[in-house]
């Protein structure tokens, strides 16, 4: 009886996510829990739910991190997919060469027509890219700029933590349709040139 009350009222986020996936043909399963990569761009007062690991493509895993809400606040999720980068060659042609990886931290602002309810008609991109170029690059891919234009905020973070690569986060608990699965490829092939971009 407690097992079936708990199912009934389990955030189910972690779940939708991993049918998404494999509705765009990807092996994606749900990982058993307590894995290191649940602390991958966990900040204050959040927690994960859950990994979901990807069978093939750049992206090995989904971090689903959540932020329960209260009177004051709504509830928040971030999806967190995960680039591993641990074969990098320290060729400074490479856009993936920079002195200190971790420290490349950029994000998306989205511009509205008008405030809180308004169209979004414009995307800017702030932080640090430590003079890898990705602001030009990004801001001129039409994909990127539809998938960023869909979400809160784009966070793309060089991580050397948990793991060695990238992250590429979503500010919210994304369910990835074809054209979303597209850009975030999109995205990993400017962070690792030899991927070919397939896992579709």
């Amino acid at each position: 009886m407690r097992e079936r009350f708990h199912e009934r009222w389990r955030d189910k986020t972690r779940d939708d996510i991993a049918k998404a996936l494999n509705s765009l043909g990807l092996r994606a399963g749900m990982a058993e829990r307590g894995r290191p990569e649940e602390e991958v761009c966990k900040r204050t007062f959040t927690r994960s739910i859950g990994v979901i690991d990807i069978a093939e493509g750049p992206f090995r895993w989904v971090n689903i991190v959540k932020q329960d809400g209260n009177q004051y606040s709504p509830t928040r999720w971030w999806t967190v997919f995960c680039l591993p980068d641990e074969e990098r060659d320290d060729n400074p042609d490479d856009l993936r060469y920079v002195d200190n990886r971790q420290a490349v931290d950029i994000k998306t602002s989205r511009e509205k027509s008008f405030p809180l309810f308004g169209r979004v008609t414009a995307v800017t991109w702030h932080g640090d890219d430590r003079g890898t170029g990705l602001f030009d690059t990004l801001s001129g891919d039409p994909a990127v700029a539809r998938l960023a234009k869909k979400v809160s905020c784009l966070e793309i973070s060089g991580y050397n933590q948990e793991f060695q690569g990238w992250t590429v986060q979503v500010d919210t608990g994304l369910r990835p349709k074809r054209q979303d699965w597209e850009a975030l490829l999109r995205i990993a092939g400017y962070l690792l040139p030899s991927s070919d971009e397939d896992g579709a």
